[in-house]
Formats: C-alpha cells, sequence, structure tokens
C-alpha cells in the first residue's frame, strides 16, 4: 500500500505566499493532520522560499520558471503572463511526477483566473497557522554576522522593476541614517529584501543580508525571519518586508498609498504601525528621517 500525500504549490508574491498561503499548509501538517504520520507534505516553490516549508515538508520541490521575476511578475497569487493552461499543466506534471510513489489525497493550490488571483480569501484565515520555522542554518549564520547589544532596526527599501510605487531616496536615507551618530550607536540597522528588489547602501554602511555568505541550507527569506524574531523596530514603503514584521509583532514604519490595507487588513495582530500617506511615492526623505527619529525615540 502506497504511502499517502498532501502537494501544495505557490508561484505569486512573497507575501501572498508567506501570509496567505503557507499558514494554510502549516496548519493543514500542524493542525488537521497532526496524529496522520502515514501523510506526508510535498511542497513546491520557487528555491528561495524553500525555508517557508522546511520543517512541515517532506519533500521540497523547486519550481524554475523561464521568466519569473522580468517578463513574468509576480502579482498576489500568480504570475502575470504564465497562461493558466500552463499553470494547470504544471500541477498535473507535478501529481504525476509522485503518483507512483505516493497515493495524493490533496493537492492545495491557489486559483489564478481573473476573479480569483486577487481573492485574499481563497484559504480560510481561521485554517491559518503563523508558526514558521527556518532551517537551523540561517539562526547560525544570523548569530554570526549579527553581532550585537544594539537594537536591530530592518531598512526595507523595496524596488521592483516595472512598477510605479518605487520610492526613489533610499541612498538620501541612508545617508541622514549614517550620519546621525546617536542612531548608529544605539541601533544596527539591517537592509533586508531580495536584490535585484531592492536598493542597496552603495557605501556599504549598513549590513545587508543580500551579503551574508550562503549556502544550500539557507535563503533570504529564511534569514528574514530570523532578523526578525530579533528586530526592534521595521522601516519601508509598504511592501512584503514591513508586513512580515507586522506578523511578527514588531512595529514598522510605513508610507504609500495603502493605508487601510497595510495597517489593517494585513496586520492581523494588530501591530503598533505609523503609516505616511504618499500616493505617488514622492515623500521627501527628510520627513522620512524625522518620522523615524520620532518612532525610535
Amino acid at each position: 500500500m502506497k504511502p499517502k500525500a498532501v502537494i501544495s504549490l505557490f508561484l505569486g508574491e512573497l507575501f501572498w505566499e508567506f501570509a496567505r498561503f503557507t499558514p494554510h499548509i502549516i496548519y493543514k501538517r500542524k493542525k488537521l493532520y497532526k496524529d496522520r504520520k502515514d501523510i506526508e507534505f510535498i511542497c513546491a516553490t520557487r528555491e528561495d522560499r524553500f525555508d517557508l516549508y522546511s520543517d512541515i515538508s517532506n519533500i521540497l520541490v523547486p519550481l524554475r520558471i523561464l521568466g519569473d521575476g522580468d517578463s513574468l511578475l509576480s502579482n498576489c497569487y500568480r504570475l502575470d503572463n504564465f497562461p493558466e493552461i500552463e499553470y494547470e499543466n504544471l500541477i498535473k506534471t507535478l501529481k504525476n511526477q509522485f503518483s507512483d510513489r505516493y497515493d495524493i489525497i490533496e493537492t492545495i493550490y491557489p486559483k489564478i483566473d481573473k476573479n480569483n488571483f486577487s481573492n485574499k480569501k481563497q484559504f480560510n484565515q481561521r485554517e491559518h497557522m503563523f508558526k514558521y520555522s527556518p532551517r537551523n542554518e540561517n539562526k547560525k549564520l544570523i548569530d554570526d554576522k549579527i553581532i550585537t547589544d544594539k537594537k536591530i532596526v530592518v531598512l526595507a527599501p523595496r524596488y521592483r522593476k516595472g512598477m510605479k510605487r518605487n520610492w526613489a531616496y533610499w541612498q538620501e536615507l541612508y545617508d541622514m541614517i549614517y550620519s546621525n551618530k546617536n542612531l548608529i550607536n544605539k541601533y544596527e540597522f539591517v537592509i533586508c529584501g531580495k536584490y535585484p528588489d531592492c536598493i542597496p547602501d552603495k557605501y556599504y554602511r549598513f549590513l545587508d543580508i543580500n551579503n551574508f555568505p550562503k549556502t544550500k541550507d539557507t535563503s533570504l527569506i529564511g534569514l528574514t525571519i530570523e532578523i526578525m524574531k530579533k528586530a526592534y523596530y521595521t522601516i519601508g514603503s509598504q511592501s512584503g518586508i514591513p508586513n512580515i514584521s507586522l506578523l511578527f509583532n514588531v512595529p514598522a514604519l510605513e508610507w504609500g498609498h495603502q493605508k487601510r490595507l497595510h495597517t489593517i487588513d494585513y496586520n492581523i495582530h494588530k501591530t503598533k504601525v505609523t503609516f505616511l500617506e504618499d500616493m505617488k511615492y514622492c515623500l521627501k526623505p527628510e520627513i522620512i528621517y524625522k518620522e523615524i527619529i520620532k518612532v525610535l525615540k
């Protein structure tokens, strides 16, 4: 008799996976099937997101889609311009790949048609568990690279190719922060995000997880999770990293055009968040800097 398996697959935006899909898979493994040792979990996602599933998955399957992040951009639960028929074929291929070895009892994936790809309620929020446990190597690397008694402040300098909501003043803000010796003496600023979707400090004055030496057993999202477990505050325009921060009950300063979404709808745990409305992403860095001084006091 073949062992049973649950298959999951995800190809959309990081935060949609982090906050709306992975917690549902964690719920399935740790709650619904908690006592079912006969069921294995096969999780398919981008390789740099393996650490979202590392403690609940028996098999991790890397999804490598030609054009992902370039001609195909993540948009909610889907990749824009990735045909639905190809998505369906990908799911069928995955099921066929394991059907000889397993009795597939459930296949979990988002619907990506035009009526559902942005539907936040595809996966019942009452069936979510926010218990992420990256591989141990991620914590070891963070402990090795961030040795400080200072409070850790995460900087989330989001930049996405082809998007209108990119804030253009990160380098100026870096300069202001670094010139304030009181801030530098009290806080350890750490840049989180993934190149090329974030803007580094061109003078390398802050810790940046993109510069940490990676291994096959670490990932940027795994490192980000471990940093959030230690963080005091997060600063960034509205994007995935500040929203992830709120999931870890780490307060955040955000600016952007969707205040309600990023202070209420996405803020499941009602973490303290300061939000500056910036409809065109043109707030001057002096305004953000003054707010940083205020919130870090």
